[in-house]
């Protein structure tokens, strides 16, 4: 297995395991599949953060198959006098969990972040996945705050 940096040429398959990682929270919150406007502007979304320098697309490969990935933001954090890192997306495909890539993922961040002396890494995870709550505090996650989430209206 090989943790890399995403490119441009794997878009289709990191947008197909973002689509897993969409649907699993989607049913375990009971909510329909992702909607097809949704999936054209991942698209994009991806295209522009391939481009950034302060965004990373941290991928699991094994023979040529994208089987795990991790969206990664740098964040200047202004009070502290530092950059952090934070987790979005961390997602192992199904039928590759528990055999140690999501542990190997997450290695490879904290050596990436220690390189580039990131000295704090958030994540924010569903709260209806406990197996993944499980896994970040096996590898020191700590839940030491609350998030919260605004859904802005445009009508």
């Amino acid at each position: 297995m090989k943790i890399r940096f995403a490119t441009i040429n794997d878009k289709k398959a990191c947008l197909k395991i973002l689509d897993e990682l969409g649907t699993e929270v989607k049913q375990k919150r009971g909510v329909e599949k992702i909607s097809t406007e949704a999936q054209r502007i991942g698209g994009k979304i991806f295209n522009e953060i391939i481009k950034r320098k302060d965004t990373k697309i941290f991928v699991a490969e094994e023979k040529g198959k994208i089987i795990g990935l991790a969206t990664f933001y740098l964040l200047p954090n202004i009070r502290h006098g530092w950059h952090r890192g934070h987790i979005e997306d961390f997602i192992v495909h199904k039928e590759e969990r528990n055999k140690g890539v999501g542990s190997s993922l997450m290695n490879y961040i904290k050596d990436y972040c220690k390189k580039n002396k990131v000295k704090v890494v958030k994540l924010d995870s569903g709260l209806e996945l406990r197996n993944a709550h499980l896994f970040y505090e096996k590898h020191g996650g700590k839940h030491t705050e609350k998030m919260y989430r605004f859904d802005i209206d445009y009508s």
